[in-house]
């Protein structure tokens, strides 16, 4: 569902929920990470900290802990430091409580912001992902793209082109296994920055077009904006 239809119904939920605070808290995280994929950082704040507030009324929960997109909307500001922030919280908690459901998730998308933050720290990152791996054991479909996608790109980053291209393929391939579009545009964006770094311009360049549409459909125009930037970058001579 593209995020400007998802945030009208998630606005008309809220209105038909009533006084439900666990309901009225699980639609408001919702419509945080929607606001943020539509540039809308202020309205993702307040739907974000008036879910925190419903959320606190009922106690410390797993939910409160796991479902916040609070490091969605730092990642999609392109703040990945305030989004490690977040998930360090979210990963220690998981980790305490002996949670392996969706430590996963947690562990990859926390290598995400830590390798976003540059090079000198894609040890941590790839220590990270092995976490994420055993953790998924072959059945998440979403973590095990998520952290082949980012492995594949580290790879890229150190030269090693072929078996990057590789891994890059595989995380595209379980992504499509998904029904989340925006994991399938994000490993189609990891395919064209792995494809560009080995010189294969314009296969890059159809990865990025690919995930461009993908992202447009769904409304999340900072992933539009990213693979824009492969397309005029890379643009096939």
């Amino acid at each position: 569902m593209p995020a400007p239809e998802g945030i009208q119904r998630c606005k008309g939920y809220l209105d038909e929920i009533g006084n439900h605070a666990f309901g009225k808290a699980v639609i408001l995280l919702q419509l945080a990470g929607l606001y943020a994929m539509q540039d809308d950082a202020a309205a993702a704040h307040v739907s974000l900290n008036n879910a925190r507030i419903l959320l606190d009324t009922l106690g410390p929960t797993m939910t409160a802990a796991i479902t916040t997109p609070a490091d969605l909307i730092a990642m999609l500001a392109g703040d990945p430091a305030t989004a490690e922030e977040h998930l360090r919280l979210q990963y220690d908690t998981l980790h305490q409580m002996g949670d392996r459901r969706y430590l996963a998730i947690t562990a990859a998308k926390l290598a995400r912001a830590i390798a976003a933050q540059g090079q000198s720290r894609y040890e941590e990152a790839t220590r990270l992902i092995a976490i994420s791996q055993e953790a998924a054991a072959g059945e998440d479909m979403s973590a095990q793209a998520l952290s082949q996608g980012l492995s594949a790109r580290i790879l890229a980053d150190r030269g090693q082109h072929r078996e990057a291209v590789e891994l890059a393929r595989s995380a595209v391939a379980l992504a499509a296994q998904t029904d989340l579009p925006g994991d399938r545009a994000d490993s189609l964006l990891d395919l064209a920055h792995v494809l560009a770094a080995a010189g294969r311009i314009p296969e890059a360049h159809a990865a990025a077009t690919r995930a461009l549409d993908l992202y447009q459909r769904k409304g999340n125009l900072p992933g539009a904006r990213e693979s824009l930037r492969y397309l005029t970058h890379y643009a096939p001579a």
